[in-house]
């Protein structure tokens, strides 16, 4: 049993007059027109992409040696700080 009814009949709500055309869903491919446009689209973002990522990863590389100097003098300054306050802790003696 098809569940189509006639040809005309639009009691059912999955049914198309046999003079409607059903308009393609975004997923639907349309022609190769549309096809190369959506490549071409595609391939400019994922270069924008690249682009982003190879920046972010050179940012990421210099915070990387700047934290790398500032690990340096923070030890530096420890160092320093203990001294004084060893220096310190003798006067009281």
């Amino acid at each position: 049993m098809s569940n189509k009814g006639k040809p005309g009949d639009q009691s059912s709500k999955t049914m198309l007059p046999d003079n409607v055309i059903p308009f393609p869903t975004m997923h639907e491919r349309v022609g190769q027109k549309y096809r190369q446009e959506e490549i071409t689209r595609i391939r400019d973002l994922l270069q924008l992409c690249d682009e982003d990522m190879t920046t972010i990863v050179e940012q990421i590389e210099q915070l990387n040696i700047e934290l790398g100097m500032l690990t340096k003098e923070y030890e530096v300054l420890m160092e320093r700080l203990l001294k004084l306050l060893k220096v310190e802790g003798e006067k009281d003696d």
